[in-house]
């Protein structure tokens, strides 16, 4: 990913609201329907377990590097899938070989899907980061590549464990999101680009009511970005879902346009928010343009904190709470 635009200050937050119809007419009135089933489980942002999801995250960055083809690379792979199968989800891949400055390479996007019904226009939302590193010697991405990997795993045990939603929920790891030499149309957002294009030649772009992208949220100094792209709204319900668990003043204090994996999504039609902290590390000249650590080889273990995993994990928990249809 890059920054593009310059970062500012956020003065406000803007929290969802509802509204209510008119009243019935009582004069008319049916009973009442008997009330459906209580929900059984814990609710999804309590069966989210930060302790796990940073043990994962130890786990992958335990690989070593990461890259496309790597044997880190599979080591992720296989734990990705040995996860989704505990937990019963339906299991997909969307593999092609990418053509890249690099040469051809093989790019595997892994999807594990929930709550799977019989309805065939049941909506989905999908949950989605990247599980590969840059091809660079020495990284090994505690933050950019392992925290988004191991946040999936920890919700794919969360909605095993916890309340069963309406909405079909798809967990998505994506290929090759970094570029080779630069981000631009051809290099960059390998699998997003492809995954983003087969769901809408699939016909399945009105069924999706949320694309959440995860990436770099495992950051000790934990400031999740208000990306300036990203839809409004979806931005709205995580703010909402952290100022109710107390995480409000991590969220959206400061706003940056990145290219990252949601931007396939919202060119091909989906609401998408990236949920990113864009400042890794001291920022200004001489540093990367999100930080310090950003791309670098010191983004490692000791940058990254079990804590900043709960706050994230839960916030986004709650999110798809909130989103799920009453």
């Amino acid at each position: 990913m890059k920054r593009y635009l310059s970062a500012g200050l956020v003065l406000f937050t803007t929290a969802c609201s509802g509204s209510s119809g008119p009243a019935s007419d009582t004069s008319t009135a049916t009973p009442p329907a008997a009330a459906a089933p209580a929900p059984t489980g814990p609710a999804l942002h309590d069966a989210y377990d930060a302790a796990q999801a940073f043990a994962y995250l130890k786990q992958v960055v335990g690989f070593g590097e990461r890259p496309p083809g790597s044997p880190g690379h599979a080591k992720t792979q296989a734990l990705i899938r040995d996860v989704l199968q505990k937990n019963g989800a339906t299991i997909e891949t969307d593999d092609f070989t990418a053509t890249t400055p690099r040469g051809p390479i093989e790019v595997h996007n892994i999807i594990g899907k929930f709550n799977v019904t019989t309805d065939p226009q049941q909506p989905i939302l999908i949950l989605a980061g990247h599980y590969d590193t840059l091809f660079k010697k020495g990284f090994i991405g505690a933050n950019d590549g392992a925290s988004s990997t191991a946040i999936l795993l920890a919700f794919a045990d969360a909605l095993a464990k916890g309340r069963k939603t309406k909405l079909q929920v798809w967990l998505v790891w994506t290929d090759l999101e970094e570029a080779i030499r630069d981000f631009d149309a051809n290099d960059g957002l390998y699998g997003s680009r492809h995954l983003a294009a087969k769901l809408k030649a699939d016909g399945l772009v009105p069924r999706i009511k949320a694309f959440y992208l995860l990436d770099m949220i495992a950051d000790k100094d934990l400031h999740v970005t208000r990306e300036t792209q990203s839809t409004r709204w979806l931005q709205d319900f995580v703010a909402r879902a952290a100022t109710q668990l107390g995480y409000g003043d991590y969220f959206f204090k400061v706003e940056m346009g990145i290219t990252d994996d949601h931007i396939p999504f919202l060119e091909a039609g989906i609401p998408s928010a990236d949920i990113v902290d864009a400042e890794f590390g001291r920022m200004g000249p001489g540093f990367d343009g999100m930080g310090e650590f950003h791309h670098a080889n010191t983004d490692t273990l000791d940058k990254v904190s079990e804590r900043s995993m709960e706050i994230v994990g839960k916030t986004m928990m709650l999110t798809v709470t909130l989103l799920d249809p009453a």
